[in-house]
């Protein structure tokens, strides 16, 4: 059995040597050796061990160095909060391609468009019930106010949700 006489922590490698060998391109090895990831000896030689551990983490941690332990933990945790965050903006993308959420744009035209119309409908009750009420007694006027009140709020009560497709479209038209 052959042993290995050589001290496997000083074995180095020139740059393109690396790139080679990690399938990246020379310029992305200085950078890494700007970044403090890649390490080189004395001789200005690229170090193997310490530059592939060092590679190895920040590849699968995004940090290097004394320091990776404890940022690792702070960068997995991000980006599992990203990931997490992309899964809900596209759960939210797909609720709306389903008609099954609405931006809050859209809610505040459609129930603006609405009590809009029931102010308008409730303000316009004097002027079509006054002629009708004329000589007749309370009880028969709140009786007969009651009755055409509930009926405005009723129409409330029949809400359609293709009052919100009509205003998706429009509000998709106006965007484009």
């Amino acid at each position: 059995m052959a042993h290995v006489t050589v001290d496997l922590k000083a074995l180095t490698t020139t740059q393109t040597r690396l790139a080679n060998a990690l399938g990246i391109t020379q310029q992305r090895v200085s950078q890494l050796i700007k970044d403090g990831i890649v390490v080189k000896d004395k001789n200005n030689k690229v170090l193997i061990i310490e530059s592939l551990k060092n590679y190895y983490k920040f590849q699968h941690t995004g940090t290097c160095g004394d320091d990776a332990d404890e940022e690792s933990l702070d960068y997995m945790a991000e980006k599992a909060k990203h990931e997490r965050t992309k899964r809900e903006i596209a759960e939210l993308k797909l609720a709306k391609m389903e008609r099954n959420a609405y931006s809050a744009h859209t809610v505040e035209l459609v129930l603006t468009e609405m009590l809009s119309n029931l102010r308008a409908q409730l303000l316009g009750l004097p002027t079509k019930l006054a002629p009708q009420l004329e000589g007749m007694t309370k009880e028969t006027i709140y009786s007969r106010l009651t009755e055409e009140i509930e009926d405005k709020l009723s129409e409330l009560s029949e809400y359609s949700p293709a009052l919100f497709d009509e205003e998706v479209e429009d509000s998709d038209e106006d965007s484009e």
